[in-house]
């Protein structure tokens, strides 16, 4: 194929043409000035060609998104800050072939034994059996992110799910579930403030169970607080002001019958000093050990009682798996362990027309012993025990079970002794897959002779969002 003629060969050509023609000296610098002027006018010419055919000025480039400082985390594009995205959706089956607690909507689905209804036949829930639920409100969205500062690196965490009560818009109707606040604080250096788990707990004694909730020898409180911790070589000390919250009557303590509209009953519980925790831990990758001290107040229009409470926490590597232990306790302990978050301080006046007056505070002893270990690389499993113990108190007794007379709920009927025991296999599906079911036994014994009965199947498939 013949290439077309550039453009500018016939001026190039018509000045080479005058060039060879016989010429005066002063018609000769005329036309080497106007093939200069032609030279020029080319390079104009070829220079704006280039620039019209030059690919375009591309925009600038958005910044990398490279990797954060925290495990599995990013960098947000422009700024110093790492941010790590967690979650889960959580599926959990029940069923229980003796009775559970009728009310899954404003308290707790999982297991709950020390408000197991009663066998006797004076109360109305104990006789209902085989019953099943199901629910994904146990599902998890997290957030946590690290940012250096001047005072030392910035950590951010707010984390949410799904189980908060719900009696409006349940089962009956969408099944919506209320997004619930876990966790919400701030750490920068040694100091912690905002919502977390308490001072008080300790994981790495805890066993580990299909169900939502652990055995209740442990605590379960996710509270606002100031936490100073520090740490040397394996050892770790911690101290916390952390939210107070008294209660010297039975939740719920303004209802006394069916009738969501008779006459109410409140005892004043009002709180007037924070609670103070105390933790110290001795850490290694095969065991630990771990001693726990808490004292609060219980505070009402009638007066005050000061509670207290002693823990102890320990793992070690044992065979192939893990075992663990949990010895706590004390007086008035109340809701620093899950067993005794009703039973842990009684009003004698919470019944109008009483002539007894003052708070009694319950002694409660609990303990827990779990061993889990693996079968092969997909499957785990656990075996636990446990005991919760409360000393007997007939004025505090006698007080909440007339409290509850003519109601024929058998909920909060004080209790002398809970046991229970987990067994499960766990198994690791695939990536971000797992699966679980479990056999859960509980038994709770009263001071007047009653018992309840737990016999339950719980069943839970967990996708992690990563």
């Amino acid at each position: 194929m013949l290439r077309k003629p550039s453009n500018t060969f016939a001026p190039i050509a018509f000045a080479c043409m005058l060039l060879s023609l016989p010429a005066r000296a002063n018609e000769l610098d005329e036309l080497k000035s106007l093939v200069k002027q032609l030279q020029q006018r080319i390079e104009q010419l070829e220079a704006r060609q280039k620039a019209s055919v030059a690919p375009a000025a591309t925009a600038e480039a958005p910044p990398a998104v490279t990797a954060g400082s925290l495990p599995g985390s990013f960098k947000i594009p422009g700024t110093d800050t790492s941010l790590q995205i967690y979650g889960s959706v959580r599926v959990d089956a029940t069923y229980d072939s003796n009775s559970r607690n009728a009310d899954t909507h404003d308290n707790d689905w999982a297991s709950v034994v020390f408000a197991q209804p009663l066998s006797s036949p004076a109360f109305r829930t104990g006789n209902r059996k085989g019953q099943f639920f199901a629910t994904a409100q146990a599902s998890r969205l997290g957030i946590v992110s690290s940012t250096p500062t001047r005072l030392g690196n910035l950590e951010v965490k707010l984390e949410a799910d799904f189980n908060a009560p719900n009696d409006y818009m349940g089962e009956l109707g969408s099944n919506g579930t209320l997004f619930r606040l876990r966790q919400a604080y701030g750490k920068l250096g040694n100091w912690t403030v905002g919502q977390t788990w308490s001072n008080f707990i300790d994981f790495r004694s805890m066993p580990e169970t299909v169900d939502f909730n652990p055995p209740g020898t442990v605590a379960l409180l996710r509270q606002a607080q100031l936490r100073y911790a520090r740490s040397t070589g394996a050892h770790t000390v911690s101290v916390a002001l952390e939210n107070p919250e008294s209660l010297t009557g039975n939740p719920p303590a303004f209802l006394r019958s069916h009738d969501f509209l008779a006459p109410v009953y409140f005892v004043g519980d009002y709180d007037r000093t924070p609670d103070l925790t105390l933790n110290w831990t001795w850490n290694r990758d095969d065991a630990h050990l771990s001693l726990r001290a808490v004292t609060h107040e219980y505070r009402n229009d009638g007066g005050h009682k000061r509670g207290h409470a002693f823990g102890l926490g320990a793992s070690a590597n044992v065979g192939r798996g893990t075992l663990v232990a949990n010895l706590q306790g004390g007086k008035g302990i109340g809701r620093y362990m899950f067993n005794s978050v009703v039973q842990g301080a009684v009003d004698l006046g919470l019944v109008p027309g009483s002539t007894a007056t003052g708070i009694q505070l319950w002694n409660a002893m609990g303990w827990h012993v779990g061993y889990g270990a693996p079968w092969n690389a997909s499957l785990r499993s656990n075996l636990i025990v446990s005991r919760t113990s409360f000393r007997e108190n007939a004025a505090a007794d006698n007080v909440v079970r007339a409290f509850w007379a003519g109601i024929g709920l058998d909920d909060f009927v004080p209790n002398r002794r809970i046991d229970q025991a987990f067994v499960n296999l766990i198994w690791a599906v695939d990536k971000n897959i797992e699966a679980g079911i479990e056999y859960a036994y509980g038994k709770r014994l009263t001071f007047g002779g009653e018992q309840g009965t737990q016999q339950r199947i719980n069943g839970v498939v967990r996708y992690n969002l990563f």
